[in-house]
């Protein structure tokens, strides 16, 4: 459970020849002996960040997303009591620093900068309590989407058949869910500033975007607690909360998702080709 009275922690998960997760301090990871929402120890290990492969900081069964979750996106229309979601395989997380490759059918995708919930218990048609025990902690997102537009393109097919059912499949590719590097426990969720950046290395097109996690339009404890009534949640699983505005983005684009007190996401888009 994250409060915002309690103390603020930092876990990661690693490669230094063997997969750990471990505590963040400083510079310095102290090797746990299992994940921290196991009851992970320490080991007496430690190494320094900049000595070894950050991996993504969980190991999902489930990655959901959400669709529409911020005030913004109903302006004059009737907001819905429930959250608006979707799946992604375990095949889509990445981790920062990971190159996110488009696959063959696609030549642009979407990039959307969002705040991610790591679950931290095994959770099932939970009131809005018992769901707020089983969120972990928080981490950074990159909820990517490739463009119908696009496959339509490179299928040969005409582009303007309306497909929402290909839309979400976009959502599924392998590497189009990054997030991390750290989990963080103990942080506040609400008005955190959240920000999108991107850069090419060869032009001048650049991107940015700022929202705040204030214009939520549910808590976390509301997300846990509806999707938990469809599907049940595992330790490790995340849910990535949503966007106001996602942006096109194709080969070379550099993309960094930054949330305020939890560091950066940094990813590049690369071509399969």
């Amino acid at each position: 459970m994250t409060t915002t009275n309690a103390q603020v922690e930092k876990y990661c998960r690693y490669n230094d020849g063997d997969n750990h997760y471990g505590k963040v301090i400083g510079e310095v990871i102290y090797e746990l002996n299992k994940a921290p929402w196991e009851g992970g120890t320490e080991t007496g290990k430690s190494v320094n960040l900049a000595d070894v492969k950050i991996l993504a900081p969980s190991e999902p069964a489930t990655i959901i997303g959400l669709g529409k979750s911020y005030s913004e996106s109903w302006v004059g229309k009737v907001i819905p009591k429930g959250v608006r979601w979707f799946v992604k395989p375990p095949t889509a997380a990445a981790a920062d620093g990971d190159d996110i490759v488009l696959p063959p059918s696609l030549d642009e995708v979407k990039v959307e900068p969002e705040l991610v919930i790591v679950i931290g218990k095994k959770t099932k048609n939970a009131d809005e309590k018992e769901a707020e025990q089983a969120i972990f902690g928080y981490t950074i997102g990159n909820d990517i989407v490739g463009l119908v537009d696009s496959y339509h393109k490179l299928q040969g097919d005409p582009l303007d058949t309306p497909e929402s059912i290909l839309a979400t499949g976009l959502k599924a590719c392998d590497g189009f869910q990054p997030f991390g590097p750290f989990i963080y426990t103990g942080i506040d969720w609400k008005n955190r500033n959240v920000v999108l950046d991107g850069a090419y290395e060869d032009s001048e097109e650049t991107i940015h975007h700022e929202q705040n996690t204030k214009t939520f339009l549910y808590t976390p404890a509301k997300i846990v607690s509806d999707i938990s009534k469809v599907l049940t949640l595992s330790p490790g699983d995340i849910i990535s909360t949503g966007t106001i505005e996602s942006f096109p983005v194709h080969s070379g684009a550099v993309v960094k998702v930054t949330i305020e007190g939890m560091g950066q996401l940094i990813n590049k888009i690369t071509s399969s080709n």
